[in-house]
């Protein structure tokens, strides 16, 4: 029954979405308030809101046969996603704030984030390396109560819509190659982030993958989420199942390719 819901209502009500709405990020646009927002009431009320999350965080703890499931409908949408409150970099981050995350941060990020108020961006790919973080140049240092962020960063998606950034850079260049990164929060007002430029692929409606540069950005002491050295377990944490969902997502896209050649 919530299957034959979902189906109906993505093809019905949010797949039309992708022909009227610009990016999908851009929550404070008052076509999406007015459009998106009473489907995401819906998704609500019939209790699908946010499925790949536990209990503890709001969410139903669906587990990954389930959300394949439900990936398998609304990914046909570019909508469909933040429409049930599954949209990616999000909800890989607010994996890592709920395991990493201070009370303040969870309180001033988090909540906000699993409600839809505000959208993120997950800052780890760079222009000299791609997404191999063995090369990766972005640096940061400590410098009394604070940690110094210095470098650039590429196609790091949803940049100009997002609240805070999660960047990766390397604290230890002499520590083993899996030991030299840690991870940080970065709010998006902070002096120093500079989005030289944004960027599109797949026929997106707006540029949204920024090339950024951080420019000696500041941020205190405690906005290192996990362990210093440990960027690539921090990671893992959200990229797991974020690759899952991508998958899942795909399988929607070539479905409906499928039905679009058929008819």
């Amino acid at each position: 029954q919530q299957r034959d819901w979902i189906d109906v209502v993505v093809k019905q009500k949010v797949e039309p979405l992708d022909h009227i709405l610009g990016s999908q990020w851009n929550i404070h646009d008052p076509r999406f308030v007015k459009l998106v927002r009473p489907l995401q009431a819906e998704v609500k009320a019939r209790g699908l809101w946010a499925c790949h999350l536990g209990p503890e965080l709001g969410g139903k703890g669906y587990g990954q046969l389930k959300l394949a499931l439900m990936n398998e409908l609304f990914g046909r949408s570019r909508f469909g996603p933040i429409v049930f409150g599954a949209q990616a970099p999000d909800t890989g981050n607010a994996e890592i704030l709920a395991h990493y995350g201070t009370p303040e941060q969870k309180k001033r990020f988090l909540e906000p984030l699993l409600n839809n108020d505000i959208v993120s961006c997950f800052s780890m790919t760079e222009p000299q390396g791609g997404a191999d973080p063995l090369v990766f140049t972005t640096r940061a240092w400590q410098e009394g109560d604070e940690w110094v962020i210095d470098g650039e960063k590429w196609f790091s998606s949803n940049a100009r819509y997002a609240a805070f950034f999660i960047v990766m850079a390397v604290t230890d260049p002499d520590a083993p190659p899996y030991k030299r990164m840690s991870m940080f929060i970065v709010p998006a007002d902070t002096p120093g982030i500079d989005i030289k430029r944004n960027l599109t692929f797949y026929g997106e409606p707006e540029a949204t993958h920024a090339y950024m540069r951080y420019n000696q950005v500041r941020v205190p002491k405690d906005a290192m989420l996990g362990g210093r050295g440990d960027a690539f377990v921090v990671a893992k944490v959200r990229l797991g199942g974020g690759r899952l969902h991508h998958a899942m997502r795909t399988v929607a896209q070539a479905r409906r390719a499928l039905e679009m050649m058929c008819e």
